[in-house]
């Protein structure tokens, strides 16, 4: 993973991207090349064809080489990947056979305490089962992703008898 800021962005994008020392490249890029003319040439390009050609997607201030999943992960970890882009860059990794990593690494990397890969179905079915049960409370039911729970004077009455 490399800041946009960084100074070594043009190498980063001779590793990952494009070689311009190719006599077919059309990049327009060169080692003179400045980190603003190398930006315009990575908005250019579709976010899937970066992921399916290059292997790269650019998030917030950041371009992750995808098919490595370490960078996926410190993505996930930083919070400027969500679980929602690690499935589209997957399922576009997985359409030109481009993967070496999954879905359960991303759930391993998003739920760690659990040890093991869980199913979020599994984790919203409990989650609305203790909600039913009035042991815990949603703090922003409207919204569809990242809702945030707190326990309830139920919920800390059920701990203090475990």
């Amino acid at each position: 993973m490399i800041k946009k800021t960084d100074s070594s962005l043009m190498n980063w994008i001779y590793k990952h991207v494009v070689d311009f020392t190719l006599e077919d490249d059309e990049s327009g890029l060169s080692w003179e090349s400045t980190n603003k003319e190398a930006l315009s040439f990575m908005h250019q390009i579709p976010k899937k064809e970066k992921v399916q050609k290059y292997g790269v997607y650019a998030a917030q201030s950041y371009l992750f080489a995808v098919d490595e999943f370490d960078d996926v992960k410190e993505g996930l970890e930083k919070g400027v990947l969500s679980e929602k882009t690690c499935k589209m860059i997957y399922t576009w990794n997985s359409e030109v056979g481009r993967e070496n990593w999954d879905m359960d690494d991303v759930m391993k990397a998003l739920y760690p305490p659990f040890g093991r890969p869980i199913r979020r179905n599994y984790f919203y079915a409990t989650m609305r089962e203790l909600v039913d049960l009035g042991v815990i409370e949603c703090v922003n039911p409207e919204v569809e992703h990242g809702r945030m729970y707190i326990i309830t004077e139920k919920g800390e009455r059920v701990l203090g008898l475990l």
